[in-house]
């Protein structure tokens, strides 16, 4: 192994908050080759609670202290998205690569303004769109790049729950009037345009005042054009009283239909094929499966929720492109065309949802 491979980059955290302490440190601490070296977040509260409860010696109330102190080569950000801006900005103007939380920035010229920063500073700069190092969204990945489906020509996906706003439990996300497509909704996005290998064409896109007492988007309804005659349709309703599903969908290929179900799944079902058949399943952490004449497979699944550990392989990936010296900006580009599609998709709304073109077929 060469000295290079084995190097351990300094990994500096901004926001100390209920993402630190769930996903961010346990993934930084899982992932060899990288060291956490401090982390920083205005709040006294957070501070003090990643001393006591995270182990963290050196913490900081500023991002300045914490690049001055510590010099991190990775800065990694998970404060709210309103920061990621200026905050990408001064880690990539001291040197540092950027592993930065979803969403991406607040607004298209930002990220194109960062990405211009990065390829200038010839820095890596990664968002954690993380759902696609998940075992179930990758292995699916992987059929349908082989061949073996065929075309892959529609998808649908859905999340169904009660959890407006005043549910939030922190402060930031509470006040987001454009919330759902933009907060959550990339990641389904970005899942939808990593299995079409492309991006939309063109969206529409409706979030209608479903219930008068939340101002923000808890129901989305979106259409997708793809290049090739393709179709995805986007459904996020966050007021139904419906059982909860975090994150479904259904792929819709030439030769087998796959179902994805992220979060816990239980559920039994009678099938006919010629003759009947009990179905079952019972994982917390989801499970994909192939549909095909009559018949459903279970090929991939999590026993366990994988939120961290998807994050742990992302910020590996990232890490071993920094080893490399593979400061190569698609995957960014790709998150930043994503951020373009949710902002689109409210544009959209705003005109009675008028599709808006993302770029002209060819």
């Amino acid at each position: 192994m060469s000295a290079t491979s084995e190097k351990t980059l300094r990994v500096g955290l901004i926001g100390l908050g209920g993402a630190a302490e769930r996903i961010h440190v346990p993934a930084l601490r899982q992932t060899a080759g990288l060291e956490l070296v401090g982390g920083c977040d205005p709040s006294l509260e957070a501070r003090e609670k990643a001393r006591s409860e995270l182990g963290l010696d050196r913490v900081w109330e500023t991002t300045e202290q914490l690049l001055a102190e510590q010099s991190p080569e990775i800065v990694l950000i998970g404060s709210p998205p309103e920061s990621h801006f200026e905050l990408t900005r001064a880690a990539l103007e001291v040197g540092a690569h950027v592993f930065c939380e979803k969403p991406f920035m607040e607004t298209a010229d930002e990220a194109e303004q960062v990405l211009e920063l990065a390829r200038a500073r010839q820095r890596l700069v990664a968002v954690n769109n993380q759902y696609r190092y998940m075992e179930i969204y990758r292995r699916t990945r992987e059929r349908i790049a082989s061949g073996e489906l065929g075309r892959l020509y529609a998808v649908q996906c859905w999340q169904q729950m009660f959890h407006p706003p005043a549910k939030e439990r922190v402060e930031w996300r509470q006040a987001l009037k454009r919330s759902t497509l933009y907060e959550f909704g990339t990641h389904a996005l970005d899942l939808i345009c990593c299995f079409m290998d492309d991006l939309p064409e063109a969206i529409s896109a409706r979030t209608p005042r479903a219930r008068a007492e939340f101002d923000s988007d808890v129901l989305v309804q979106a259409t997708l054009d793809f290049p090739q005659d393709r179709l995805a349709t986007l459904w996020l309703n966050r007021v139904t009283h419906a059982p909860m599903r975090y994150l479904e969908m259904r792929l819709d290929c030439e030769r087998a239909s796959l179902r994805l179900s992220l979060g816990g799944v239980a559920r039994a079902a009678v099938e006919w094929n010629g003759r009947p058949s009990l179905r079952c399943s019972f994982v917390k952490g989801g499970e994909a499966r192939e549909e095909r004449d009559g018949r459903s497979e279970v090929y991939a699944k999590m026993a366990q929720p994988a939120f961290m550990s998807a994050t742990a392989a992302h910020l590996a990936d990232f890490a071993d492109r920094i080893r490399r010296c593979d400061v190569s900006l698609g995957a960014a580009e790709h998150a930043a065309a994503v951020l373009r599609t949710a902002l689109a998709g409210y544009a959209s709304a705003e005109r009675g949802g008028a599709p808006v073109l993302m770029r002209q077929p060819d």
